[in-house]
């Protein structure tokens, strides 16, 4: 009987949330703010210096031995990842679970050492993996945890979903599983992943925009490209598209100017939510639609390009111009952006991009992300040289965690199909068959959807995926709750 009240009250919370209209989780399920003291440094055994690390947590529906679902922040401040993350409430509720979010190192007020340029020596998925295992054995001697008890669920989207996926590789003696959403484990050079990428953003254009949109995208940039031969044609293409510096004697400009316009329209297929949102930027309801319209609606396909980047990054009229020199590639320049009135805090991720995750690289003012091709990889690691004085190591994470060579299960990857980063996917080829691994692509859904709060009327196949992760969590912790005894184990 307890349990068919708990189903029941579970159901009634359910449709409160989903008719409770647009209100971010920090309003509807304020948090408790709290700190962990994390070593600055979990790999150098000669200093024990610590900082504190910002912990947001809710625990209405939580009692003693029940499951922890804990939350990877990525690259941002934690409170944007708890605003939007809507999900995770509607499955604690379900589980009688404490919602966990951890600030990543380096973002927002979490920084091990200052200023920030002294933080990103010790920002590395290594050291944010640590941190999250310290996290979860000190919670859970707080939670005054039995064995058995105290399932941790790690779930995550975009880099924070590829976190929970190397944790449980790293450290699956800590976590019962794992959601990770829109999460590109095996995105690497020399794979063809840039044509891959570019083909992902042509579908969703030409999907969910309109047929004729992709060949009039494609179309365009062609023309971009073309012009950017002389220099007249630079003075041109400067001119029409809102540069922040003059192009006339910039040869690269052509490849700067293409990369950021491709970072743009990509970003558009990424985000390509049902309802208006400002998770990376303030957008419209069906992005790629609006931009479909605009292309066509000009006339003219230069002067189409650039109402879509208004439509990206201009919709609050806050750019003066666009910073094409700054991109990645092409001749290294510093980065230094003079569009916006407020650039975005780009230095942490591009860090990153620098180290780790070349492949990864934002673009577009900091506001969007484009792969470089194997061709362009020099030029990237140029740019991260002049920049922070250090070079990627392209290869190290696939060394590091082996890509879609995965070795532990409970694991869940999905994605959406107009998300471009889908086709970082694991590879199901290459996942053994014994492993409890899934993976799920969401029909018509962007980035991470299915870890938002549900759309007003909520979209079936993103509420079925929802479904599918909170099946396989019970199952995990029902298999975390039986796991043997060390005497149970030497009797067998």
């Amino acid at each position: 009987m307890a349990t068919v009240f708990a189903r029941f009250w579970a159901s009634v919370f359910l449709v409160s949330l989903a008719a409770a209209g647009p209100r971010g989780a920090l309003e509807r399920f304020p948090p408790q703010v709290l700190h962990a003291t994390s070593f600055v440094d979990n790999f150098d055994f000669t200093t024990n210096g610590t900082f504190q690390q910002r912990i947001l947590m809710y625990r209405d529906w939580w009692t003693t031995g029940k499951p922890v679902l804990l939350f990877f922040g990525g690259e941002g401040s934690v409170e944007g990842f708890y605003n939007a993350t809507g999900a995770i409430f509607e499955h604690a509720v379900a589980l009688n679970a404490m919602v966990v979010f951890v600030e990543h190192r380096c973002y927002g007020k979490s920084l091990p050492e200052v200023p920030l340029s002294r933080c990103l020596r010790r920002l590395t998925v290594e050291q944010a993996l640590a941190d999250v295992a310290w996290y979860i054995v000190k919670l859970r001697e707080q939670l005054n945890c039995k064995r058995k008890e105290c399932a941790f669920i790690t779930l995550g989207g975009s880099y924070g979903g590829m976190l929970v996926a190397w944790f449980q590789q790293k450290y699956p003696h800590l976590s019962a599983g794992g959601i990770a959403s829109s999460a590109p484990i095996d995105f690497y050079p020399h794979d063809g992943r840039q044509d891959a990428f570019w083909s992902a953003t042509l579908h969703t254009f030409e999907t969910f925009g309109s047929r004729a949109c992709a060949h009039e995208l494609n179309n365009s940039l062609q023309l971009l490209r073309s012009t950017s031969d002389s220099p007249q044609g630079r003075r041109r293409l400067g001119e029409l598209l809102g540069s922040c510096d003059p192009l006339l004697e910039e040869v690269t400009a052509g490849s700067k100017v293409d990369f950021f316009v491709r970072g743009a329209v990509s970003t558009l297929a990424m985000l390509d939510y049902p309802v208006a949102s400002d998770f990376v930027t303030k957008l419209p309801a069906n992005p790629v639609k609006a931009a479909c319209q605009r292309l066509a609606g000009t006339g003219n396909p230069l002067e189409g390009l650039k109402a879509v980047l208004d439509l990206f990054l201009n919709a609050t009229g806050t750019y003066r111009c666009y910073d094409f020199l700054a991109e990645m590639v092409g001749r290294p320049t510093n980065g230094t952006l003079h569009g916006p009135s407020t650039p975005p805090d780009m230095g942490p991720w591009q860090y990153q991009a620098c180290n780790e995750l070349p492949m990864q690289s934002l673009t577009t003012d900091g506001m969007g992300f484009y792969p470089a091709a194997d061709g362009q990889l020099s030029e990237v690691s140029d740019s991260c040289n002049l920049r922070y004085g250090i070079r990627p190591r392209t290869s190290w994470l696939q060394v590091n965690f082996g890509g879609s060579d995965l070795h532990v299960g409970h694991l869940l990857f999905t994605n959406g199909e107009k998300d471009p980063w889908r086709v970082g996917a694991p590879k199901p080829e290459r996942i053994g068959e014994a492993l409890d691994i899934h993976q799920h692509l969401i029909p018509g859904a962007a980035h991470h959807e299915d870890l938002r709060f549900d759309a007003a009327p909520p979209r079936p196949l993103v509420s079925l995926a929802k479904q599918k992760a909170r099946a396989l969590m019970q199952r995990w912790i029902a298999d975390f709750q039986r796991k043997p005894t060390a005497e149970q184990l030497l009797l067998a």
